[in-house]
């Protein structure tokens, strides 16, 4: 017991070094996850965050953090990573992808979606998409996130907003433009 008849109450420099470990943990994984929660993920140089700690006179780490800068950037007219519902259009492949996720969802027609494929896509034939359409819900809406991987490659965050809940489905879209219009090639 310690002297105050506490049992386990005494506090040894291998506890107190493992307790600081865990915060210095702590603090790097909760300033990990703000920094790449913010913006656009670019990080300017002056900003890094340094990896090493160095010990105080107790053997302690201390981080040795920037200052912190403002976390807003300017939008740039490439990014549509806002969620959208609209009709699209086959201008552009976040267009293409849009129009595609319209035609599923609200004009629940898998002929205008797969029209909206290239013949050799990933997309099931019309016939084989029309029931996937039908197991959606009725009333079920959407929103899709587009963010541009490349020229031509998309990461899609699709939510589903179905009477029971919603449901978020991850997705990398890579189009295709044929003729000067863009169609959906490959969904993974």
């Amino acid at each position: 017991a310690a002297p105050d008849g506490r049992a386990g109450a005494r506090r040894t420099p291998t506890k107190l070094a493992l307790a600081g470990g865990i915060g210095v943990l702590a603090v790097a994984v909760i300033g990990t996850t703000v920094w790449s929660n913010s913006g656009d993920g670019e990080q300017p140089a002056d900003t890094a965050v340094a990896t090493t700690a160095s010990p105080d006179e107790d053997t302690l780490p201390i981080l040795d953090l920037p200052d912190p800068t403002p976390t807003t950037t300017a939008a740039s007219s490439e990014v549509d990573d806002t969620c959208r519902a609209d009709r699209g259009d086959q201008n552009s492949g976040a267009g293409v992808i849009a129009a595609f996720n319209h035609a599923y969802y609200a004009q629940r027609n898998a002929a205008a979606a797969r029209a909206l494929a290239t013949p050799n896509s990933t997309i099931v034939p019309a016939d084989q998409l029309q029931p996937f359409i039908d197991a959606v819900p009725p009333g079920t809406n959407y929103c899709v996130a587009i963010t541009p991987l490349s020229g031509t490659a998309y990461a899609v965050d699709l939510t589903e907003l179905r009477p029971e809940g919603a449901q978020r489905i991850p997705q990398t879209i890579t189009t295709k433009k044929v003729d000067g219009r863009w169609f959906i090639d490959v969904v993974t």
